[in-house]
């Protein structure tokens, strides 16, 4: 059984301007009555190679792209030939060029039974008064028809995304027409996608798009940050750009650094005086940072990190998804000291989870790490809104030493004030009043308090959440953007079940062992790496080990035909 969604994918040379189209026809689509999710592919050059963008769209909820495509549109030969493989039967590709022989692709059409429309868009737009860019106009006009969407949307589009710039705007519409209108065009292509006709009856359409990247932006500003400092690195950047944009407005700092160890330092500088603040970067600049998890956990100084995930290690594949940092985050630095990890899903959970990672932060004095993934970080997710924010806990409250002794490990922390009494912050071991020791008993006392920290930050975190059928006789795990696809697959599926973890260290289980008490249960786990590293973090607490695992490790994100296929084997 197929999902009821249909799939498009733009492919041609980056630079050329495949991620606009692919954003201007994703706000098309979502004004059209459709639910979308778009994420795109670019090689890490400035200019050069093969881009993607693929949108999946559907008029109920839709959370990860398929495999294989409906529809390809193609801004060149060379694109084509790398992405042909990636089309179903009977899929319909558009090419912008000026040969229209199918020599190049006789073999495969014949194979997949594609139709294949050939134009010369740069010469249909300058037929228009338009400029060779406007090709790409062109093409969107064709693609519009096929699909049943009014030219006008996509015109609205066209506007609204170049409101900023000085565009003829006469000239973009002669362009859209033209491909509406293309003599290329046959009434059956609708058909052949089984495209439906109007609007969304219900009227239930998404209001708005957003990225992970752009919701996890809006958590911090929700939960009261103060300041943010970074060093650019894919795929976290847009976080940076977007607190930047909005700056004059929030009134946050936003600060570019020299390097990851400078950001990451005034970022707890920030939080030791009371600012929230955090950063946000990918693997080489978390293992930059290392050293000063170390010294907030030692000093229980708040420290919140975004570790936008992409496949290492290395520079590795640096603008492809992956999920292999999680050991990593669990583990980095010396010495033994409590942290928190959690992990990001979608847009709702971007949301949240930044919102709840300085509530740990604050509370326990501790660092946190928040995972997210590439796959998450860029594509484009439609909903209604985002969550409410969640409430405050600062943990502030005045005390006689920074440091005192406490059951659960939590000392008194408040703010260097003028009008309060001082304390002193020590990276050292340290007594209860701050000052440094070696002391061996001392030394025994304090690495105790802290970790105690853990145990209780675990009573107060969750249980991972449960989707689909609880009497499943197959549990599939996972954690990340796992969850995306699963939520995909559970709509047709119902014969399986998901567990999907979210508060990754410490790491909750009694769920999961409670629900494999019954022998007859069959559990995958799924991980986007290449040593199931939620897996192993669940074998160390529980002795609990996986003979069957779907990892996958390419730089590319799971799909449902991929963990289908896997099921059935």
């Amino acid at each position: 059984m197929s999902l009821q969604r249909i799939s498009l994918k733009f492919v041609g040379p980056s630079g050329q301007g495949i991620n606009t189209v692919g954003k201007i026809f994703s706000k098309t689509l979502k004004s059209s009555g459709f639910h979308i999710f778009a994420t795109r592919e670019y090689p890490s050059l400035i200019k050069g190679g093969v881009a993607s963008y693929q949108i999946d769209f559907a008029y109920s909820p839709i959370n990860s792209s398929s495999k294989l495509v409906d529809l390809v549109c193609s801004l060149d030969k060379d694109s084509l030939l790398n992405n042909i493989d990636s089309t179903k039967e009977n899929s319909i590709v558009i090419l912008n060029s000026e040969n229209t022989e199918e020599d190049h692709f006789s073999e495969y059409s014949k194979k997949k039974n594609l139709t294949l429309l050939t134009l010369n868009a740069q010469k249909i737009a300058s037929e228009n008064g338009g400029i060779e860019i406007m090709g790409n106009t062109v093409l969107l006009g064709l693609l519009a028809r096929i699909l049943s969407l009014k030219s006008n949307v996509v015109y609205e589009q066209l506007l609204e995304n170049f409101k900023s710039k000085k565009i003829d705007t006469e000239a973009e519409k002669k362009c859209l027409e033209a491909g509406y209108n293309s003599p290329l065009f046959r009434p059956e292509y609708t058909n052949l996608l089984k495209v439906e006709k109007g609007l969304n009856i219900l009227n239930k359409s998404p209001k708005f798009l957003t990225t992970g990247n752009d919701a996890l932006a809006l958590g911090a500003i929700g939960c009261g940050v103060r300041a943010f400092y970074g060093y650019p690195m894919t795929p976290a950047t847009s976080i940076f750009k977007y607190l930047g944009e909005t700056s004059k407005e929030t009134g946050i700092l936003v600060k570019q650094a020299e390097n990851e160890i400078t950001a990451v330092q005034m970022t707890m500088g920030s939080m030791a005086m009371g600012a929230r603040s955090f950063t946000a970067t990918s693997g080489g600049g978390f293992d930059l940072m290392v050293e000063t998890i170390s010294c907030s956990g030692i000093s229980e100084n708040p420290l919140v990190i975004v570790l936008a995930q992409r496949a290492g290690a290395g520079t590795g594949l640096p603008t492809w998804s992956g999920a292999g940092d999680l050991t990593s985050a669990v583990k980095a630095g010396h010495g033994e000291f409590p942290r928190a990890v959690l992990a990001v899903s979608d847009i709702n959970s971007c949301y949240t989870l930044i919102q709840k990672a300085f509530n740990i932060a604050e509370k326990y004095q501790i660092p946190v790490v928040l995972l997210t993934e590439k796959v998450i970080a860029e594509s484009l997710f439609s909903t209604d809104s985002l969550p409410k924010n969640i409430a405050l806990e600062r943990g502030l409250t005045q005390g006689t030493s920074r440091y005192g002794i406490t059951d659960n490990g939590v000392s008194n922390r408040w703010l260097p004030e003028s009008n309060k009494k001082t304390f002193l912050m020590n990276s050292d071991e340290h007594m209860e009043s701050g000052w440094s020791t070696e002391n061996a008993e001392e030394a025994t006392r304090m690495v105790s308090k802290r970790m105690n920290k853990i145990m209780a930050l675990k009573k107060e975190i969750p249980e991972p959440q449960y989707f689909g059928n609880i009497n499943a006789k197959t549990i599939v795990i996972g954690w990340g953007s796992t969850k995306n696809t699963m939520i995909d697959l559970l709509k047709y599926n119902k014969e399986i079940g998901y567990l999907h973890y979210e508060y990754m260290f410490p790491l909750k289980t009694d769920f999961l062992k409670n629900l494999l008490r019954k022998n007859d249960k069959e559990v995958v786990l799924v991980e986007n790496n290449f040593e199931g590293q939620l897996g192993k973090l669940i074998t160390e607490e529980t002795g609990i080990n996986f003979s069957k695992k779907l990892l996958k490790y390419d730089g590319r994100t799971l799909t449902v035909d991929d963990i289908t296929e896997f099921l059935n084997n």
